[in-house]
């Protein structure tokens, strides 16, 4: 049964960038082209977003935290609004990486002192602050509005010039290779999240384990986050609708956490740009369909 509903998903992955690629009231053989991008990046957006929400979840044992929620995604814009100011856009993925581990930072010194349940508040906390403050350091800088709203709410139509596609290949390529090293670790996070006594009982060193998921989730985050914008709520929902279909544990709940993040993002950027005639950031929709679902989850059970 875990076979075929592992194959429905990859079916429906399938699917989503079908229909990312021709979802739309207008197309031509040059649209093709310029979606093929979108597909491109909203692919490595979702497997990044999901894979480490999904690792997250594990290593602070919550199930509502992830990149979004720690407010990681936050301080990586603010970097990235740290880069304008500085007018050092070329290196924005270094700023965005410098914002994403000032909270990492902040959320390893205070993980042990605060009750797990109100990681994610303080991560929402951080979150805001950082955002508020990139929209101040925006504004500063001179910036348009248009990159200011993309950064906060995120976009897959960024790169749409030929000569992009090496920075494209080089977002792809560190992702996947994050998502590796994720892998590499799944039976650490597993025993982490049974909690730290039988953590250790089992030979793994959950504090180390913390930090060093912590560590690779901020610099994937960022990554994305300098690219395409802050796209929220990925690795909650991917997570729970694994969980939903009995995965659980193991490399397939790391590893489809982020194919399930991807047919989230290209079903979202597709549906948006159909439905409505326009073309929405992807970070929007997501929004819209996450936040309820983020609800829920606070008030169940």
């Amino acid at each position: 049964m875990s076979s075929r509903r592992k194959l429905l998903l990859i079916v429906l992955l399938l699917f989503a960038v079908v229909f990312e690629l021709v979802a739309g009231r207008v197309f031509s053989g040059y649209i093709l082209v310029l979606r093929s991008i979108r597909v491109i990046l909203g692919l490595t957006s979702g497997v990044v977003l999901g894979s480490t929400g999904a690792a997250l979840q594990r290593v602070y044992n919550n199930p509502l935290a992830d990149g979004y929620i720690l407010g990681i995604s936050g301080g990586a814009v603010f970097g990235v609004a740290l880069a304008e100011i500085l007018k050092m856009p070329a290196l924005d993925f270094l700023w965005a990486l410098l914002g994403s581990a000032l909270v990492g930072v902040l959320l390893l010194a205070t993980v042990r002192r605060v009750d797990r349940i109100l990681i994610p508040v303080m991560g929402i906390g951080l979150g805001m602050f950082f955002s508020s403050v990139a929209v101040l350091l925006f504004m500063m800088a001179g910036v348009e509005a248009s990159r200011t709203f993309y950064a906060l709410w995120g976009t897959l139509g960024r790169f749409y010039e030929y000569g992009d596609l090496i920075p494209i290949a080089l977002i792809t390529a560190v992702s996947f290779v994050g998502l590796i090293y994720l892998l590499l670790y799944d039976r650490d996070m597993d025993a982490v999240s049974l909690g730290e006594e039988e953590a250790l009982a089992l030979g793994y060193d959950p504090r180390l384990t913390v930090v060093r998921i912590t560590v690779v989730s901020a610099v994937l985050v960022a990554l994305i986050t300098s690219f395409v914008g802050i796209i929220g709520f990925v690795g909650i929902m991917s997570a729970h609708i694994l969980r939903g279909i009995g995965i659980r544990e193991g490399k397939s709940f790391y590893l489809f956490s982020g194919i399930v993040g991807s047919i989230l993002v290209l079903l979202s950027d597709g549906i948006g740009r159909l439905v409505l005639g326009i073309d929405p950031p992807v970070g929007i929709i997501m929004s819209i369909v996450g936040a309820p679902f983020f609800v829920y989850l606070t008030t169940r059970k």
